[in-house]
């Protein structure tokens, strides 16, 4: 089973088209930012978009997805999470979550409520 970092605005990940982060926003900021690289696609024609990826410090690869207004981070890396992916959170005034509730910050790991 895979384990995913989401970066979100809504409390809970899973809530995120209540308080989206919209595609044109998730892909105008990627395609700015010099650490992301489009990788691939999902879908097809005009309903297609970007697979982005990005290579964390210890070198291993991850990709990040929108779905439904949040940013899906998919792969395996030993690092923080915070700070692989914080900074992409903070631009996008979102948060950073876990499967399963957990908030990575700049404060460390904060159980979820």
């Amino acid at each position: 089973m895979g384990y995913e970092i989401h970066i979100s605005r809504a409390e809970e990940y899973y809530e995120s088209e209540g308080q989206p982060i919209t595609l044109p926003e998730w892909q105008s900021y990627a395609d700015g930012n010099p650490a992301l690289s489009v990788g691939g696609w999902l879908g097809w024609d005009e309903d297609r978009q970007p697979i982005y990826e990005y290579t964390c410090a210890d070198g291993s690869p991850v990709s990040l997805t929108w779905f439904e207004g949040a940013i899906n981070i998919k792969g395996h890396f030993d690092g923080d999470p915070y700070r692989e992916f914080g900074t992409f959170a903070e631009d996008l005034q979102a948060n950073l979550q876990g499967d399963d509730g957990e908030r990575y910050t700049a404060n460390g790991v904060l159980p979820p409520e």
